[in-house]
């Protein structure tokens, strides 16, 4: 009886983080050609427009860099599907040489497979074993809809797919950008063999077993990459499975990398630093900047009052012209505006929530949730005073308990633990501008006589 070896070897979560790319591409080109049979995957979350040279490309510039690694497939996370406007999203993939596989993100109106998609596909080895390849990301409710997209509930998805799957195919192989709880969720419920994890970015060294499903992950900014080897039997059983990571650290180093890198955020500054914003006639500190937020929040949602954190800001612009670069530096989040509703009685107790973390948010360093600053910082309030008695002032009037406000601010503030308040406020999140792509439409119109 005869067997075959299959490895399928797997990135997440690099968010642009190229120092580590020319290592892990290296390793995994050697490994596709020692190994006689090899697939390889990223389950997402490749780009971070945090980067210069991803946010100079909108991601295009990440495609091309990852059609030299020969991916068979990859799906999307959360910062290719939510961090790119619709139109960007549907060319990202322009030159791409490997499929997108999406199962469970639809195309409004129509509600239609995005062009750039697929639902799966089947990989049919040398001895003919076929291997069916799903991709699912996480199904934002709240923010997919207003990009024009359409995400699905997971186990709906798997319920109406892995039939048809299992039907065509005798290994079933999930790239989940999903999360681990979702992933040993899935793995208690479905008959599916492998699920290649992302997005909580947890690192499974040597893999681990839930119901006979096994999970696999190799952590976060590609410091590690994922090898699952699979031994399958000439009818289709898999007879061993097992998942190994390797440390980027323990690749091989070349004297050019650094060039390579630099060379990377050099051509991606280059290109921002060339986008001119506008004309500033003073040095504009990261205090004043806050405060220029609010107001810009304030316009934009036409809103009375507004709130952020100060740890928003992390540089101070120069005197002189504001280009696209100088904006990244200071505001590198994937963060968007945000209008709540709030009753008096809930902003009292916003309020009280804030009071009771100041001192720790104050300093807090943080990543994630879109953030991708240094620390909290302060929050600040415009159209929103507080009296030395407590009172609680709302354009000058003290709020009503019973009453609706609004108030203008940052989506960033409804993902993060801090805030139940927020957390359960109706909300309209405004997906399709970042903060500093607004302060760029703010400081155009105020300086655009200087």
């Amino acid at each position: 009886m005869g067997t075959e070896t299959i490895h399928l070897l797997h990135t997440n979560d690099m968010h642009s983080h190229f120092e580590n790319w020319p290592r892990i591409l290296r390793f995994l080109l050697e490994k596709q050609k020692t190994y006689t049979q090899s697939y390889t995957f990223d389950i997402g979350d490749a780009i971070d427009r945090l980067n210069p040279y991803t946010d100079a490309t909108m991601g295009q510039g990440n495609i091309e860099l990852m059609n030299e690694a020969n991916y068979d497939g990859v799906t999307i996370g959360n910062n290719e599907g939510l961090v790119l406007s619709h139109e960007a999203m549907n060319h990202l993939y322009d030159g791409a040489n490997f499929d997108v596989l999406l199962g469970n993100l639809k195309e409004y109106p129509d509600l239609t497979q995005p062009i750039w998609a697929k639902n799966y596909k089947i990989i049919t080895t040398t001895l003919g074993t076929k291997i069916a390849v799903l991709g699912l990301t996480a199904p934002y409710n709240l923010t997919y809809p207003s990009l024009g997209w359409k995400p699905y509930d997971v186990d709906e998805t798997i319920d109406k797919l892995l039939p048809i799957l299992r039907q065509k195919a005798d290994v079933v192989v999930l790239l989940s950008h999903l999360g681990l709880p979702t992933d040993e969720h899935l793995g208690e419920k479905y008959d599916i063999d492998i699920i290649i994890g992302a997005h909580t970015h947890h690192l499974l060294e040597h893999g681990k077993m839930v119901s006979g499903t096994l999970l696999a992950a190799a952590g976060r900014y590609g410091n590690y990459v994922g090898d699952v080897s699979l031994e399958i039997s000439d009818d289709g059983h898999i007879l061993s499975k097992k998942a190994i990571t390797t440390p980027t650290y323990e690749m091989s180093e070349d004297d050019e990398d650094y060039h390579f890198i630099h060379g990377l955020l050099k051509k991606g500054q280059r290109a921002l630093t060339t986008r001119y914003v506008t004309q500033i006639p003073r040095d504009i500190t990261t205090d004043e900047q806050s405060y220029d937020a609010m107001r810009a929040l304030k316009q934009y949602f036409d809103a009375p009052a507004a709130m952020l954190s100060t740890g928003m800001f992390v540089e101070d612009f120069p005197k002189g012209q504001l280009n696209q670069y100088e904006l990244l530096e200071s505001m590198p989040h994937a963060i968007n505006p945000m209008l709540m509703t709030l009753k008096g009685q809930k902003i009292i107790e916003l309020f009280e929530e804030l009071d009771s973390q100041r001192e720790w948010l104050s300093t807090l360093a943080m990543k994630g949730s879109g953030f991708r600053g240094k620390i909290f910082g302060y929050m600040r309030f415009d159209g929103i005073d507080r009296q030395k008695n407590g009172q609680i002032l709302y354009q000058g009037k003290i709020i009503q308990p019973h009453q609706n406000y609004q108030i203008a601010t940052l989506d960033h503030y409804k993902w993060v633990p801090f805030f139940p308040v927020i957390q359960d406020a109706p909300v309209k999140i405004e997906l399709r501008i970042l903060l500093r792509e607004l302060m760029a439409q703010y400081y155009k119109k105020k300086y655009s006589n200087v």
